[in-house]
């Protein structure tokens, strides 16, 4: 499939929705850590979700450039984006740290979760490839975020633990559509439609970590 290709000030502009739906997410993603960050009454679960949002938003923002000007800054431009994209997956991960009550496995997990991003910006050095944003997303989300919250929600009725899970699950909405490859046409494709249904999906996440906690634990 040729690249949709536009001129914009001399500039040859490759993917133009995808980079300008890059940047939508990005100031999405801005704006909720702002104002989670800024929050007075922000725990600190909800300063690593601040944080989560930020590199978040500054993965996407990379993203864009890489996607809509690859002619000049090159492919190698989105592993920049894959590693802040691992950062902000880190940070989802500390925020439910201070969920864990005992403090051998929360010092376990967090030495998990300090291998796994390492794990994870080696192999997008070494292999190049989306995939391994993917997994590390998978095992971060998935493998640690959901059962911590769940666990914390099972014993204290947390409702930010709840919708924690929640947010993390609609993520997989724009994750199959990138994988199954949906499109509209090459100008409104697979990267496009899941960018627009991940600003849905990150509102969600917003809404959750805004909730006030029941109770946490110190990290």
């Amino acid at each position: 499939m040729q690249v949709p290709t536009i001129e914009l000030l001399g500039l040859q502009v490759t993917e133009p929705m995808t980079w300008i739906t890059n940047w939508m997410v990005a100031v999405s993603c801005f704006v909720f850590g702002h104002r989670l960050f800024h929050d007075e009454q922000a725990d600190l679960s909800q300063k690593f979700w601040a944080l989560f949002f930020l590199f978040m938003g500054m993965a996407s923002m990379t993203g864009g450039v890489a996607h809509g000007f690859i002619h000049y800054v090159g492919h190698k431009f989105h592993h920049g984006a894959w590693l802040l994209s691992g950062i902000a997956v880190f940070c989802a991960q500390l925020a439910v740290l201070p969920l864990i009550e005992k403090d051998k496995v929360r010092s376990a997990v967090r030495i998990f979760c300090y291998v796994q991003l390492m794990a994870m910006s080696a192999s997008v050095l070494i292999f190049q490839h989306f995939s391994c944003v993917l997994v590390d997303s998978v095992v971060g989300l998935i493998g640690v975020v959901i059962p911590v919250s769940l666990v914390h929600f099972a014993k204290n009725k947390d409702r930010r633990s709840l919708w924690v899970v929640i947010g993390v699950l609609t993520n997989l909405l724009p994750a199959m559509i990138h994988l199954l490859k949906f499109s509209i046409n090459e100008w409104f494709n697979f990267n496009d439609i899941s960018h627009v249904v991940m600003i849905g999906c990150f509102y969600v996440m917003y809404r959750a970590a805004a909730t006030r906690a029941v109770a946490t634990v110190a990290a």
